[in-house]
């Protein structure tokens, strides 16, 4: 069950995504604690602008903390219009190489919120396919203040360049799957996904497209899902995928969704998060492609652990005052996932012991790739 303070803050981000009025009681002063939380999951401008447009809900907060909250907001928004130039600047820069890059998530989701500035901003993420991966990264390289080692190229689905302050991810896949069966059948749809039916979009004046309809509403969910499984996510991606699914509802083909929501063996997770954004986010059933009302009993469940997690896992005291030792870091890393995927198996028993030997894989990839890097120093 919900604490106050999250039962608030949900009226408050259901009235900056719907404009719904928000109910807040006379009596609730919970503020600080209603703040951090809208602050560990991503969403702080959205809740701050319903709270200052509010004559009633600003003559109960102090002046220091309205202050506070336009500035939040006016930072999210200078740096989502830079990101909309980095976006322009990083697509040209390629286009001119003969290298198309696909924008995932991000901004492109952000033109879907009713005020993308009040998106919080995070990075930019480009695809660009595995013919193309290496060639990018010698284009993005002038641009870049850093940029991971070129051995990185070798290993994961992207690699990681800074431009202007900026991080900006560069993908050779949209994601990987834990069993080669899945994995197949995934790789198939984003090759679809990446090259048919994309939706093009404008970032100062330079067309760059982003994901096919039907794909991207199964990326987005599967790409927050894996995050959910693996580390905790926040309610901004929930956010995201709300608003595509709302914004391009008469673009996808459901049959064809359902089809490879069904191959993927994600339909519980599936309508499991779409009775979450039903429940507690005020999304449409109606606007729900494969609503099942019958896993409405896991939602409060769920959202707890999203609530107490934060975004990325934030507040887990498992990423906070990491020790020298690599071998211990990385034991203490393996034993946290270990441990949440026994608490999530009462929920998504399958897809978390899944999660965890992928999450094994790719932790022993990445330990043979840091050892071979030691034998160049």
């Amino acid at each position: 069950m919900l604490e106050r303070h999250e039962e608030i803050f949900f009226s408050l981000l259901r009235s900056g995504m719907w404009g719904t009025p928000a109910c807040i009681p006379c009596d609730f002063k919970d503020w600080n604690n209603l703040y951090r939380l809208a602050m560990s999951q991503s969403v702080l401008a959205l809740v701050a602008d319903v709270m200052l447009s509010d004559a009633e809900i600003v003559a109960r907060i102090s002046g220091k903390a309205q202050e506070k909250l336009r500035s939040f907001m006016m930072a999210n928004m200078m740096t989502a219009d830079r990101l909309d130039i980095l976006v322009a600047e990083t697509a040209s820069r390629l286009n001119e190489a003969g290298i198309r890059p696909v924008l995932l998530k991000g901004q492109g989701l952000a033109s879907y919120y009713p005020s993308p500035g009040l998106r919080q901003c995070g990075d930019i993420d480009l695809y660009v396919g595995k013919n193309d991966y290496r060639r990018s990264y010698d284009v993005l390289k002038p641009l870049a203040s850093q940029i991971d080692d070129v051995r990185k190229l070798e290993i994961g689905i992207h690699f990681d360049v800074n431009i202007a302050g900026l991080d900006v991810e560069v993908h050779r896949f949209t994601e990987t799957f834990p069993t080669r069966r899945l994995d197949r059948i995934y790789q198939a749809a984003s090759d679809r996904g990446m090259t048919e039916d994309t939706v093009r979009m404008s970032f100062n004046g330079v067309e760059v497209d982003t994901p096919a309809d039907v794909f991207n509403a199964f990326y987005v969910f599967s790409h927050m899902f894996r995050h959910f499984l693996y580390e905790g996510v926040g309610i901004r991606q929930l956010c995201d995928w709300m608003m595509l699914l709302h914004k391009r509802r008469d673009h996808i083909d459901t049959e064809a969704l359902r089809e490879l929501v069904v191959s993927m063996d994600l339909l519980k997770p599936w309508q499991t998060f779409g009775c979450l954004l039903v429940d507690l986010m005020g999304l449409p059933a109606e606007e729900f492609p494969l609503y099942d009302p019958k896993y409405s009993g896991l939602v409060d469940k769920v959202a707890k652990r999203i609530l107490d997690e934060g975004n990325f896992g934030k507040k887990r005291n498992i990423f906070k005052n990491k020790g020298e030792s690599y071998v211990i870091n990385k034991a203490r890393s393996f034993f946290s996932h270990f441990v949440r995927v026994y608490e999530l198996f009462s929920i998504f028993p399958k897809h978390a012991f899944r999660q965890l030997w992928h999450t094994l894989a790719e932790s022993m990839k990445r330990v043979r790739m840091d050892m071979k890097n030691l034998l160049y120093l």
